[in-house]
């Protein structure tokens, strides 16, 4: 049974040979991820743990979900007069999303955060970057870079975050995490990945409009792969009272990812 009033209603998944295509990218970019990002595969091993990077991640996903709690009503009402039906779905979907900050609220709460010392974070700079990349998107061409980060993130944390929760449970002790298993939980009963794959299949109808989704995608799997570079560089190897390093962490990392995923695809 869903959890919530966003849940997948389509009887079928769309376009499933260029899904295919996207699932295989999207295991080569997590591949890539944990061989080549510094620290990424201390994310596997509990020898490795570190508290701080345990917080300042929560914090940063806390901190997406509200930034983009302010663009899902934009990408609604973009669809409102062009797909009705996309309107109302994307809009049911933003607004369970934006909701959920508070499942990872609970989390740092059980090891001593308070709201106070959350909120009082400033976004990283890769999560700048990226909100950037939504707005420009939005004024210059429409919301799909907007939408397929929902998918993105919904494929992705499904696949990273069960092995991730593990081996932080082993620290802070599985009542501590209650927040996050209960976000994957949702979006796994509510199935929200193929949800989203087929709300945006809705707008995806040429082989041009494929290879701009692609392009997309590796866009922002580059700037999500440049949040923990700057989010490992702020806590393990404290660089978080050196600014100057902390803002060319971010871009350095997500052209380099962009390139790599481009000459890998010649």
């Amino acid at each position: 049974m869903p959890r919530s009033k966003s849940y997948n209603t389509y009887s079928s998944l769309q376009r499933p040979e260029f899904r295919k295509r996207v699932d295989e990218l999207l295991l080569k970019f997590e591949r890539d991820f944990y061989e080549k990002s510094k620290g990424a595969e201390g994310m596997l091993d509990s020898n490795s743990f570190d508290m701080d990077l345990y917080k300042r991640h929560n914090v940063e996903t806390m901190i997406r979900i509200g930034l983009k709690r302010a663009v899902d009503p934009l990408v609604a009402n973009y669809w409102a007069t062009r797909d009705p039906q996309l309107s109302k779905e994307w809009g049911l979907y933003g607004a369970e999303e934006g909701r959920h900050d508070r499942m990872f609220a609970g989390d740092l709460h059980k090891v001593g955060m308070t709201d106070e010392e959350i909120y009082a974070i400033r976004p990283t700079f890769a999560t700048e970057l990226l909100n950037g990349y939504f707005y420009y998107t939005l004024a210059t061409e429409g919301p799909l870079a907007s939408m397929i980060s929902g998918f993105y993130l919904e494929y992705i944390a499904g696949k990273t975050q069960p092995d991730w929760l593990d081996i932080m449970e082993q620290h802070v002790g599985a009542n501590n995490t209650k927040g996050a298993r209960a976000h994957l939980a949702l979006d796994e009963d509510d199935d929200h990945v193929d949800m989203v794959w087929n709300m945006i299949m809705r707008v995806i109808k040429t082989e041009e409009d494929e290879e701009r989704f692609v392009e997309h995608l590796t866009k922002i799997n580059s700037l999500f792969v440049s949040y923990f570079v700057e989010v490992y560089a702020s806590t393990v190897l404290g660089l978080g009272s050196d600014p100057s390093q902390l803002t060319q962490a971010a871009p350095a990392a997500a052209v380099q990812t962009n390139l790599q995923a481009r000459v890998a695809a010649v």
